[in-house]
């Protein structure tokens, strides 16, 4: 039995957040049973385990979480592999665990302090920074034939752990006894808003040991990246939008929304409150902390006109004689558009005319929807050519591939990737030189400006536009959001296979042509190619002539580690082993195809193009990459290799049940060799 990757959990577990989602009674009530409000800078580990007791903790009238929840009403649709991922959650439990044993990179022995039961767990990262005797609070799950860890987890300090001891197991001592493990475990589950809370308690009796500052660098540095709400629409298709002529208002009312609220430093949260005439006309905004306040400003304004409002305002709006109703097409647009310039506000972002705004909010979301940072790392650089108002070559580095951030950065000038990659400050007190750049980065927070650009997009986000000059961090102007756009645009239409894709964007008088030199994706374990691999039959095509040759017998996983050896000397001794395998393999696996594709397609110019890409990158880790890969190519040409006409795809490393790492992938013998082999 093999675990999963972090991509696959990772994956499995957005699908389950998005069912819990689906619920929003549940999900009030699991947010119910956690406290009001605590400190995320001293606390960072409560929202993750909150989530966890949304998805997979709190129980249903009928005894089932969210988890079996989905495995009930889905379960026929889903694969085995998100089957499995489901049931392992629907069967985990949280408690307090004592470190017994560390193996680095693969395992840990820990002691469940309720159950006084030893356990062996399949984990990597944690055993990084852990070390017997140590003491925490998490989640567990069995997986196949063996347990790993999941949701939030807190280290309790010595001074506290007997004190949360004798409260649980006090707790514990009022419900009655059962004889199974499974029932124990599961009534230590139903405990576990009482059991976060009480580390809460037990952490906010002592002092804090460290300031905010180092409390939230330390915070980060254990949790993974946080995944954002909009990278579940990745590879979604646009809905369907209303007609603009449906809904709109009639002459002489006018309609009431909220922007908001927002966090201020000194006056606390306020909101916005806009209203906009029949005829488009948009009158001051109100700001202020209640809704009641700042309809009852607009009403004073608004006298004698029907009034509408969104949903949310209905009851307070209701003491004004406002009337609730969807926002018609036309100002579900404008609070979209006014949403992303009240984000901009505290840095002073100029005023972007509507059609700008439009088009870079549209452009964004075909970005989204693309998803080119599951493609492309941000060491793998496109060549940019400029036409038309703004002319000159740029260099493009996509972020989101590490999900710490997500977007692209269009520097100045090239070779400036290679130039932040090898800076660092030399003299103590003096500023890294930045070159000059334009960055687009997307989030999902702020949630009241997220949601206003999905009522309109359709996909949560929030974009931030900034350039660097001379070092200095400034707000994009309308030019710059219109070279974004077209950037997005041409991002979004992208495509591996293709060596290059053009794009063309007009504003009014504005026309800006953009070329991309396209990097060939070399890290992402899939195939990249002209070959439509779905298509190709399972079993080999009926010969209708004599085969010369005979396909290799020997199972691809096999082939590839065999082939890759060189480059996996010092897999083992590294920090992550698993992932250091699964990059060296992936370069092993496009170095193959690029030869294959060279050899026996009608396309020719894979091998010069990942040269191409890695010509690109910037050097420190391009000129390793390209050694290597050069290795690799003279390699596949080699009598042990050079006869094998399969197209290799579908790269996991996995970890076994007894702690090795295993390879799985999928190999196919590509249609222009299929003469020779098959006779077909």
């Amino acid at each position: 039995m093999t675990t999963w990757t972090a991509h696959a959990f990772a994956r499995g577990l957005a699908a389950l957040r998005q069912f819990a989602q689906a619920e929003p009674e549940n999900t009030r009530l699991a947010r119910a049973d956690f406290p009001a409000h605590w400190d995320p800078i001293r606390f960072p580990w409560m929202d993750t385990s909150l989530l966890a007791w949304t998805l997979h903790g709190r129980e249903d009238a009928e005894g089932r979480t969210a988890a079996d929840r989905q495995l009930l009403t889905a379960g026929a649709r889903l694969s085995r592999a998100e089957r499995s991922i489901l049931q392992a959650l629907a069967a985990s439990w949280c408690s307090i665990f004592e470190v017994q044993d560390v193996q680095l990179g693969k395992s840990l022995r820990l002691r469940d302090l309720l159950f006084d039961e030893v356990l062996e767990f399949r984990e990597q990262s944690l055993t990084f920074q852990v070390v017997p005797g140590d003491v925490f609070v998490t989640w567990a799950m069995p997986a196949g034939d063996h347990l790993e860890l999941t949701g939030g987890t807190v280290v309790v300090a010595a001074s506290q752990h007997p004190l949360l001891l004798d409260s649980v197991r006090r707790e514990l001592g009022t419900l009655p006894p059962l004889d199974d493990l499974a029932g124990r475990r599961r009534q230590v589950r139903r405990r576990a808003p009482f059991l976060f809370r009480r580390v809460m308690e037990l952490i906010s009796e002592e002092a804090p040991s460290f300031d905010e500052e180092e409390a939230m660098a330390f915070a980060e540095s254990l949790l993974p990246p946080r995944r954002r709400a909009f990278q579940d629409f990745a590879g979604q298709r646009p809905r369907k939008r209303r007609s603009a002529s449906k809904g709109e208002l009639e002459e002489g009312s006018a309609y009431v929304f909220k922007l908001g609220p927002i966090d201020t430093d000194q006056d606390g949260p306020v909101s916005f409150y806009m209203a906009v005439e029949a005829g488009g006309y948009v009158l001051p905004p109100e700001c202020v902390a209640r809704d009641v306040d700042g309809l009852a400003a607009l009403a004073r304004v608004l006298k004698g006109r029907k009034v509408y409002c969104e949903s949310r305002l209905a009851r307070a709006g209701a003491a004004f004689g406002f009337v609730s109703r969807p926002a018609p097409l036309s100002i579900v647009s404008l609070r979209a558009h006014l949403a992303v310039q009240s984000y901009w506000m505290p840095r002073k972002a100029p005023r972007v005319p509507p059609d700008d705004m439009e088009a870079f909010l549209l452009a964004t979301t075909a970005l989204i929807r693309a998803a080119p940072w599951e493609l492309w790392t941000n060491g793998e650089l496109f060549t940019v050519t400029l036409e038309g108002r703004v002319k000159g070559t740029r260099e493009l580095s996509v972020m989101g591939n590490g999900e710490a951030e997500f977007g692209f950065s269009l520097f100045d000038r090239m070779g400036s990737a290679d130039r932040v990659a090898r800076s660092s400050p030399a003299v103590p007190g003096v500023d890294m030189l930045i070159p000059d750049a334009l960055g687009l980065t997307l989030d999902d927070t702020p949630a009241w400006a997220s949601k206003a650009i999905q009522q309109h997009t359709g996909v949560p986000f929030v974009p931030d536009l900034l350039r660097v000059q001379r070092n200095k961090l400034l707000p994009g102007d309308v030019e710059d959001m219109r070279v974004a756009t077209a950037i997005a645009l041409a991002l979004a239409e992208a495509r591996p296979e293709d060596a290059t894709t053009e794009t063309e964007l007009r504003l009014g008088d504005f026309h800006l042509r953009v070329k991309l030199e396209v990097p060939l994706p070399l890290l992402t374990g899939f195939y990249v190619g002209k070959v439509d691999l779905a298509s190709i039959p399972l079993q080999p095509p009926k010969s209708s002539g004599k085969a010369t040759r005979k396909v290799p017998q020997r199972k691809v996983s096999e082939t590839l580690l065999d082939f890759a050896r060189p480059l996996l000397e010092d897999i083992e001794s590294s920090e992550s082993p698993q992932e250091e395998l699964f990059t060296v393999l992936a370069l092993a696996l496009s170095a193959w195809n690029a030869v294959v594709q060279d050899k026996w397609e009608p396309e020719k110019g894979w091998v010069e193009r990942a040269r191409a890409t890695l010509r690109r990158m910037p050097r420190e880790d391009g000129e390793l990459m390209e050694k290597d890969f050069e290795l690799l190519v003279a390699r596949k040409k080699q009598r042990d290799f050079a006869d094998d006409p399969r197209l290799l795809t579908g790269l996991d490393v996995v970890i076994r049940h007894n702690g090795e790492l295993g390879v799985q992938l999928i190999g196919v013998v590509t249609p222009g060799a299929w003469k020779e082999f098959f006779g077909a």
